[in-house]
């Protein structure tokens, strides 16, 4: 093989480790959302848009204001 072809061989198996990796940390992360009470909120109200929380809302939060 040519310095070219197996440059790009390593560039597609690179391109797949990241996917791959990308492909973990989003379904970690889906999984962590349900662990903290997402899947009861879906499960009460299953035909409401979900909000994010805002920041101003968090700091709320953490200073029991709500």
């Amino acid at each position: 093989m040519s310095n070219r072809e197996e440059w790009e061989l390593e560039q597609e198996r690179r391109k797949m480790l990241q996917d791959q990796v990308v492909t973990e940390y989003k379904k970690n992360k889906f999984v962590e959302e349900i662990k903290n009470g997402l899947g009861e909120r879906i499960i009460k109200e299953p035909n409401t848009v979900q909000k994010k929380p805002t920041i101003i809302n968090k700091i709320k939060k953490v200073l029991g204001w709500n």
